[in-house]
C-alpha cells in the first residue's frame, strides 16, 4: 500500500473499509501484464480506487453496491495493458480478465456494471455511454453515472504524468474537481 497511513486514518469509514479491503485484495490476488510499468502500476490503481470511492461517497445517490462496482473497476481496469501508451482495447481485455477471474474465484462476485465501465473506460465518453446504454438498458442510467465517476477518478491520477498531466476542464463532477489538490499532493507523496 502506497497511501500514507495518516490519509487512510482520516478517511470516512464508508470509504476506508472498502479501500483497505480492495487494496489488499488487488495486492494479494491480481496480476498486471505490465508489472514493471512506472505509469500503470498497482499504485496507480490504488489511487484510482481511493478517488473513485471518495467521489462516489460524496455523491448522495450512490449505494454500497455502487461503491463496490467502482472498486472492482478500479482494481482491474489496467491489468491487461500491453503498453503504457494509449492502448485502446485494454479496457475490454481487462473486462474479459475480470469476468474469467470471477468465474474461477468465488470470493468476488461478477458485477456487469463494473465490467462495462471497465470495458469502455479507455474510450471517449460518447462511444462509452452509447455502448453501455445498449448493453444494459435496464441499468443504463446508473452504469453511465458510475462510468463518469470512474473516468474522473482515473483522470485525477494523471498528475503522475507530470504537473500539467490533468486538464481539470475535462472532469465531469464537482466532487472530482474538489479532489484535484488532494490528488496532486497524493501523487507527490507516493510516486
Amino acid at each position: 500500500m502506497t497511501t500514507p497511513r495518516y490519509i487512510i486514518d482520516n478517511l470516512p469509514a464508508q470509504v476506508k473499509i472498502p479501500y483497505l479491503h480492495w487494496t489488499e485484495y488487488m495486492e494479494s490476488n491480481l496480476s498486471f501484464n505490465l508489472a514493471n510499468s512506472e505509469i500503470h502500476t498497482k499504485g496507480h490503481s490504488e489511487r484510482v480506487l481511493l478517488y473513485a470511492l471518495l467521489i462516489g461517497e460524496r455523491m448522495a445517490e450512490n449505494t454500497k453496491t455502487d461503491l463496490c462496482v467502482l472498486a472492482h473497476t478500479a482494481i482491474f481496469h489496467d491489468t491487461r495493458r500491453l503498453d503504457d501508451g494509449l492502448d485502446t482495447g485494454h479496457g475490454a481485455r481487462a473486462a474479459s480478465y475480470y469476468m474469467k477471474y470471477c468465474e474461477i474465484n468465488t470470493d468476488i462476485a461478477f458485477l456487469k456494471p463494473a465490467s462495462l465501465v471497465m470495458k469502455y473506460h479507455d474510450r471517449d465518453d460518447e462511444t462509452g455511454i452509447k455502448a453501455i446504454a445498449q448493453s444494459i438498458p435496464n441499468e443504463a442510467e446508473r452504469t453511465i453515472r458510475l462510468y463518469r465517476i470512474f473516468k474522473d477518478a482515473d483522470a485525477l491520477d494523471r498528475f503522475r504524468l507530470g504537473a500539467n498531466g490533468l486538464d481539470t476542464r475535462f472532469l465531469r463532477h464537482q466532487e472530482a474537481v474538489q479532489l484535484v489538490d488532494f490528488a496532486r499532493d497524493l501523487v507527490r507523496q507516493t510516486v
